[in-house]
């Protein structure tokens, strides 16, 4: 691997050198044998260091490739519940995201749904969320109407209309990161409220015996929601085991559980459990809820983060893993949820976090302890578990008198310590929140 690393950076040189011979005369370069010589002692004392570093990004390399293949879902899935009865399916849809298979969501009046009837749709529910103020339809329609453009088309409407598929979004789970550690420390010893949008918690872990924890899952059809994700979450904001510390020591944390399992490292969540556990949120007063999944912009979700900012809801999301070059994710994206990104203990970026012009805050997400599910403690990293850092800051802030999503998030900008180009930046927003 050396004498193969030593080869490469002398072949490098040469070729620099003889390029660099073709634009400048002759009597200004030295003899190329000559140079090689002089480099030879600086390539044998940078050799073990770029060894070390080819070998490590080779590492990681392998382990990306094997997460993407045991992680990647078929094209067609049929979601089975406790019962190992089908509960519906999920299909690839537009733009690489998935949905219930031909599931819509809108709001309705009686008008939309006989005309929907009329081309044989069968209407599954129709809700009434009171919290959020949003009366909503959730329909399956036939293979030849399975598109916005033929339903809006078919009820009259235009590309503000609240109508959307019921997709399906992502918890964000994140490899591994060569990183030192860092130990969290409380952000705030007072009575604080949070509520969280994940999946089931292990309530029986140990880590867990004095907290508050209020739980609610919206899973239907008899699903079972696992409880990896959540755990991992729910320790960061109030776990305390062994030399793990909680975030917050004297929080109520609500628990909406919407993830159910697709694979055995991949949970899906369906927009219409995520509407509901908005308002449920919304219901117990909650004021910030933490987000640590990601998917495609849609009407409805956007319609239901706008209702409940509206309530003076603190509203935080993990910008996603999706890599650097990518697309905005949602919720995150949006303008009334405070987007955080990861870093590692010695602010470096994460390298599978999402960037943009969207990321407002950045916090440590990179080989973080927490809880696991089952009894022990592990270490995690991604967007996800950089989020619930935020979360917990804002929850602090909110404890206190005239609190506001608008002043929360002031002080959180006066708070956070800038990194990258100076001000708001497309890496690290605002800066790291400690």
């Amino acid at each position: 691997m050396r004498s193969h690393c030593n080869m490469k950076l002398k072949s490098v040189i040469l070729s620099s050198l003889l390029f660099t011979s073709n634009t400048l005369s002759a009597a200004i370069i030295k003899p190329i044998n000559g140079v090689i010589e002089q480099v030879d002692p600086v390539i044998n004392q940078l050799e073990p260091r770029i060894t070390s570093q080819v070998e490590s990004i080779r590492k990681h390399e392998l382990i990306d490739d094997a997460t993407a293949i045991v992680t990647s879902l078929p094209k067609r899935l049929e979601i089975l519940n406790q019962l190992q009865a089908p509960a519906f399916v999920e299909v690839d849809v537009e733009h690489g995201f998935r949905a219930v298979e031909r599931q819509w969501i809108m709001l309705a009046n009686e008008q939309h749904q006989e005309k929907l009837l009329q081309i044989g749709a069968q209407i599954i529910v129709t809700k009434q969320y009171t919290s959020l103020g949003l009366s909503l339809v959730r329909f399956v329609v036939p293979t030849n109407y399975d598109s916005k453009a033929h339903l809006q088309r078919l009820l009259s409407l235009d590309d503000a209309a609240l109508l959307d598929r019921n997709h399906i979004y992502q918890a964000q789970n994140g490899s591994q990161q060569d990183a030192s550690t860092k130990k969290l420390t409380a952000m705030c010893d007072w009575s604080v409220k949070i509520g969280m949008i994940d999946s089931a918690i292990d309530t029986t872990h140990p880590g867990f015996s004095n907290t508050q924890i209020k739980m609610q899952s919206f899973l239907a059809n008899d699903l079972v929601s696992p409880d990896l994700h959540g755990t991992a979450v729910a320790g960061v904001l109030v776990g305390k085991y062994e030399q793990l510390m909680p975030l917050l020591t004297e929080a109520t944390l609500y628990s909406a559980a919407v993830f159910y399992q697709q694979s055995d490292l991949s949970q899906g969540a369906t927009l219409a459990a995520i509407v509901e556990a908005l308002d449920w949120l919304v219901a117990n007063e909650v004021p910030v809820i933490n987000m640590s999944f990601t998917g495609p912009d849609n009407a409805i979700l956007a319609a239901a983060i706008n209702a409940t900012a509206a309530k003076q809801v603190t509203l935080v999301a993990a910008a996603g893993n999706e890599g650097p070059a990518a697309l905005p994710l949602y919720p995150a994206a949006y303008q009334h949820v405070i987007a955080v990104t990861a870093l590692d203990s010695q602010n470096r970026i994460y390298r599978w976090s999402n960037k943009g012009n969207y990321i407002d805050f950045a916090a440590l997400g990179v080989n973080v302890m927490t809880l696991k599910a089952g009894g022990d403690l592990g270490r995690e990293s991604g967007t996800s578990i950089a989020a619930p850092r935020i979360s917990a800051a804002a929850a602090c802030l909110a404890a206190k008198p005239n609190a506001s999503p608008k002043n929360i998030y002031q002080a959180l900008q006066q708070q956070a310590n800038d990194l990258g180009e100076v001000g708001k930046d497309a890496v690290f927003g605002h800066g790291v929140i400690d």
